[in-house]
């Protein structure tokens, strides 16, 4: 019986991977907590590919405290006391994980993400190991389970002949409203049902700035604030030609951007607007790698990316990487091919996601889950 591990580093992880566990009733799928990894551990020299694997684990949560943190930097002692603390505890965890690998062996190992620091650390002690990554689903009620990776590190095809030459034929629509996250930070300035939204705009989703779709994978863009600049660029060069810019703050952000809600008049803030409304109503979305792309994709509009998105498909959006590629794109904005954009919708949700989410994990959802283990270990 083929046997894999589902390694959780917090209860909703451990609870969703017991509920998988139980449904397979023909593969032996192992929970287990990061916790109950070995402790008693003795300490070892590390290679140079060993410390270094630590020191960029180490400098990846330093610079994700330095995201949510006044002025984007830590500076000073606290930043060399969360050094030391980073890097020893990293390397705990490190000696932990390989005892335990070293004396239980799995076809296959699944992790949430993968981009996260434990995770990150389990991927470079069971290199050579078939892996499995879980995630949410960029749908609604779907849920990523990818051999490869999640977001733009996914198996997603990038490439606009494989869609193009899809034809598989779709069983269910798709879906044609948006799930809606409910906010959880303080009223901004500009509210639906105060002010209402302007006839022409383009909207601008934040997303949080310590989340590894930033830290990982925005090149240019460091964080909202220096977006936010950025949207000052090009208000400055395209003047009226461009219409206002809406921002709508993450859900889940820690940050306080109070202090931008006033900066330029272009440039407006609408916290407590529907997101689908405010795709519907823009004339493009200009975003890094937010679902809200994807989302506005699903929803026809145009779409220009200034990250790693695994939508960066060429004739699915446009992309810029510069303030000089963005003014160009924001002076001409192009819609999606109509064909490739379904032929891309229909794959993702025909055959890439899992059906159901994962938070509310039913006997069909752990059906479709099992099903992608088993074509993983059958490959």
């Amino acid at each position: 019986m083929a046997s894999v591990l589902l390694l959780a580093v917090n209860r909703h992880q451990e609870r969703y991977f017991s509920a998988i566990a139980q449904a397979a009733e023909d593969i032996d799928i192992r929970v287990l907590h990061d916790n109950k990894l070995p402790v008693a551990v003795l300490p070892r020299r590390l290679s140079k590919a060993e410390r270094d694997l630590i020191a960029s684990v180490r400098d990846q949560r330093l610079k994700t405290v330095e995201q949510e943190s006044l002025g984007f930097k830590v500076s000073g002692t606290l930043r060399s006391i969360l050094s030391l603390y980073y890097f020893l505890s990293c390397y705990i965890f490190f000696l932990r994980t390989e005892k335990f690998f070293a004396h239980n062996a799995f076809q296959l190992i699944g992790l949430w993400n993968g981009m996260k620091w434990r995770q990150k650390i389990t991927r470079y002690v069971i290199a050579g190991t078939d892996t499995l990554f879980f995630e949410n689903g960029a749908f609604p009620d779907t849920t990523t389970v990818d051999a490869e990776g999640v977001n733009y590190a996914s198996s997603i095809p990038r490439s606009r002949d494989f869609y193009l030459s899809y034809s598989k034929v779709m069983t269910k629509p798709l879906p044609d409203r948006l799930t809606e996250r409910k906010p959880k930070k303080a009223p901004a300035i500009h509210q639906s049902g105060d002010v209402p939204l302007p006839d022409r705009y383009l909207f601008v989703p934040f997303q949080v700035d310590s989340d590894t779709q930033i830290v990982e994978y925005s090149p240019w863009i460091k964080n909202m604030e220096h977006l936010y600049s950025v949207l000052e660029d090009v208000v400055r060069v395209t003047g009226a030609d461009l219409p206002v810019i809406v921002i709508k703050e993450h859900p889940s952000s820690k940050n306080d951007y109070r202090y931008l809600h006033s900066r330029n008049g272009r440039i407006l803030f609408y916290n407590n607007e529907n997101t689908q409304i405010l795709i519907e109503q823009a004339e493009a979305i200009v975003t890094i790698n937010s679902s809200v792309g994807f989302e506005s994709i699903l929803l026809e509009k145009p779409v220009v990316t200034l990250g790693n998105a695994f939508y960066n498909i060429d004739g699915l959006v446009s992309h810029a990487e510069s303030v000089d590629t963005l003014i160009a794109a924001c002076r001409n904005f192009v819609p999606p091919e109509s064909l490739l954009r379904q032929r891309f919708l229909d794959y993702l949700y025909g055959d890439y996601y899992a059906e159901g989410d994962w938070r509310t994990c039913d006997s069909a959802h752990a059906a479709s889950v099992l099903k992608k283990i088993r074509n993983i270990l059958e490959y």
